[in-house]
């Protein structure tokens, strides 16, 4: 079988990698990125155990600990800015402390870039594997019988099936699969940066911190192995959209975001904050979009995977939600009828829709809770924090534990 991916990060990779896995003969897989070179901007991505299960599968999580990149996660821990008062965590170690799950792990903070290079690596292991940078694609035909995917150099390239993994502005969706399904911008911008920390820096939580304030939220968290710095992060409502991808702010750029956070989250009774937000560098804002629940995935040679498909608001497990689509759908694949693709792509989505737009439906709750606010309103959200973190454990542990590898496809 030929099958052609658009999009050469974490999705397109991951169902390269899975295909290669599953499928009892080894599929020709062209994936085409539009981009020169593998792509360097983001932040630190977190990655929840059922989110490192799957790259235990697909070989990765090997790599990523033979290279030494990120740093484990015990737990995300949540306090109020405005007394400091500890509101709840969500823990990765599971009763034992070694993790959730069998096997287990905890979580893993690591710079997206690492994340990507660890993928690729693997994927190049594999000769039934093309990757091909700096290829954009400018038309699709598709057929009963194949998808033929033009590209801006004149090329064409002709397949079996067509993957689209090129995230939320994917050209697949809005080109073939479901063009009236466009991104939404969500009122709120994410601006990240990272922070040498002083050796007399004493950080309030063991790995990850997210205080909460009445405009927004303030993530700081280790990543690298040498805990020497720290990824921070705020989530800020903002209407003033620029671009529809992130970019680093520069000149007197940094100085405006770095004023916007330290209005916001500055003066704190959590001491450590005024100064970690002075000293981050490298600020880079991104407008957050989604789009719309409940959407369109795929036509009749073409699936849309990752936030090609299903992007809602990041509530740290959008990453997860990409391996884990690539694992299901290869195993979807690999038992597939021979009679064509209409059955295969209906199992996938009976196997795949119901906990995704579940996950869109939570996302979308809590991204709410981020938008400026007035005390009354910040006060009950802090009860409710705390409430919602205790309700809700059990059924995180169960989430965690879970592995799309072995789990009944029926």
């Amino acid at each position: 079988m030929k099958i052609t991916i658009i999009g050469g990060g974490i999705s397109g990779l991951s169902v390269a990698l899975a295909l290669t896995k599953w499928l009892p003969e080894k599929p020709d897989i062209i994936i085409l990125e539009l981009r020169p070179e593998p792509s360097t901007i983001g932040g630190a991505v977190g990655l929840t155990p059922n989110a490192l299960r799957c790259l235990h599968h697909l070989g990765v999580l090997a790599r990523i600990h033979e290279s030494s990149l990120g740093v484990a996660v015990d737990r995300i821990e949540l306090f109020t800015m405005y007394t400091g008062a500890r509101l709840g965590e969500i823990s990765f170690t599971g009763e034992q402390g070694s993790g959730v799950g069998t096997p287990p792990f905890k979580g893993l903070r690591i710079m997206r870039a690492d994340l990507v290079q660890s993928l690729t690596e693997c994927v190049r292991q594999f000769d039934n594997v093309r990757l091909e940078y700096g290829r954009r694609p400018t038309q699709i035909i598709e057929s009963e019988e194949q998808v033929t995917v033009h590209v801006d150099d004149g090329d064409t390239v002709t397949s079996d099936l067509l993957l689209g993994c090129d995230g939320i502005h994917s050209f697949v969706r809005t080109s073939l699969v479901d063009p009236e399904r466009r991104p939404l911008y969500t009122g709120i911008a994410a601006v990240f940066g990272f922070a040498k920390l002083g050796e007399e820096a004493k950080v309030p939580w063991k790995d990850t911190g997210l205080c909460q304030s009445k405009r927004g939220s303030l993530m700081t968290s280790y990543f690298e192995p040498q805990r020497e710095q720290q990824f921070v992060a705020a989530i800020m409502e903002t209407e003033d959209v620029r671009s529809k991808q992130g970019w680093l702010a520069r000149g007197t750029e940094q100085d405006k975001i770095r004023q916007n956070v330290r209005d916001r989250f500055g003066n704190s009774a959590i001491g450590f904050l005024d100064p970690l937000i002075d000293a981050t560098t490298h600020w880079t804002l991104y407008p957050v979009f989604k789009l719309a629940p409940r959407g369109k995935w795929c036509s009749k040679r073409t699936m849309l995977l990752g936030d090609a498909a299903h992007a809602c608001p990041p509530q740290g497990e959008s990453t997860g939600y990409a391996l884990e689509d690539a694992i299901l759908f290869a195993r979807v694949m690999a038992i597939g009828s021979n009679d064509g693709l209409d059955d295969t792509f209906a199992t996938y989505q009976k196997v795949r829709r119901e906990r995704i737009d579940k996950a869109y439906d939570e996302a979308t709750f809590g991204w709410e809770t981020q938008k400026d606010c007035g005390w009354f309103t910040f006060l009950l959200r802090t009860w409710l924090t705390t409430a919602f973190l205790w309700w809700t454990a059990a059924a995180r542990q169960r989430r965690y534990s879970e592995d799309v590898a072995t789990m009944d496809l029926e």
